[in-house]
């Protein structure tokens, strides 16, 4: 157990060093056995996972659960922040005044005399500060070297292309991109139509046509991975209403019982549709 007794914050700076303090306890020697074994990789998937209950409350509209979860955010944060401290890698005030100068360098058409027109020029001399003043430019063997090779597969694919777009190599125009889907789609087919299809050529021509579908995603400037994981949101909730409606009705989810589980998904939908 420790001495601690906790007094609600009435301004920021208060609630953030709060926050830090019982950060800090917890992982105090009298503090909580599982905080204390936490590694930088455990509070990383956590944080993971906190931004993405973060964007179901925002989803949902509901603004109570969106400030709960960032806070859970936060917390995972400082919980970094202070495993950095504890190993004395660097202190949270570094951190945070890298950010603040990196901000102010960043954004010189606001905190000096660079003029822009609109956010593409912004974009344009974010990446020049990037790479002419701070030196991060890639490797000259290797031009992703700065996409991160843990990124998840959909978000890596993201960042490739937007990394070869700065160099101009790009499509002209929505239309090529959806040419191109098209074109994916086809050469999934045919391997799939084949006398005997080549798995690992389907692995391959299956992950060419994520590969354009999350080009096309970047055209129309939504992200792939919000927009998957809305659909995923969409199919649960949608099916779980159809496993409902087929006990109610005696039907077993069972694959006898497709053609009549899918005519109920379609009577769910057209209730979405309804607003029923």
């Amino acid at each position: 157990m420790v001495d601690y007794e906790y007094q609600e914050a009435s301004d920021f700076d208060g609630a953030l060093r709060n926050l830090y303090d019982i950060i800090t306890l917890l992982r105090s020697p009298g503090g909580c056995p599982w905080d204390r074994e936490q590694h930088c990789k455990d509070v990383v998937t956590s944080l993971q996972d906190e931004c993405y209950e973060y964007l179901d409350a925002l989803q949902d509209g509901d603004s109570e659960a969106c400030k709960e979860e960032v806070g859970d955010v936060l917390m995972n944060l400082f919980h970094l922040l202070r495993l950095h401290e504890e190993q004395e890698d660097f202190r949270p005030v570094d951190a945070v005044n890298d950010i603040c100068r990196k901000l102010i360098r960043r954004h010189p058409h606001v905190f000096s005399t660079a003029q822009v027109a609109d956010s593409g020029e912004v974009l344009e001399l974010w990446n020049k500060i990037k790479e002419d003043v701070e030196g991060k430019k890639s490797s000259t063997d290797d031009f992703f070297s700065r996409v991160p090779k843990s990124l998840p597969p959909i978000d890596e694919a993201w960042e490739i292309q937007k990394k070869v777009r700065k160099v101009g190599f790009d499509w002209p125009d929505t239309q090529g991109v959806i040419d191109k889907v098209c074109e994916e789609l086809d050469e999934v087919l045919d391997v799939v139509n084949s006398v005997e299809p080549d798995t690992d050529r389907l692995e391959e021509e299956v992950g060419d046509l994520l590969f354009s579908v999350i080009n096309l995603a970047r055209f129309l400037k939504v992200s792939p991975g919000i927009a998957l994981h809305r659909s995923n949101r969409k199919f649960r909730k949608r099916f779980n209403r159809v496993a409902s409606k087929c006990r109610e009705r005696g039907i077993a989810l069972e694959t006898k019982n497709f053609a009549a589980m899918d005519g109920i998904w379609d009577e769910v939908k057209d209730e979405e549709i309804s607003g029923d």
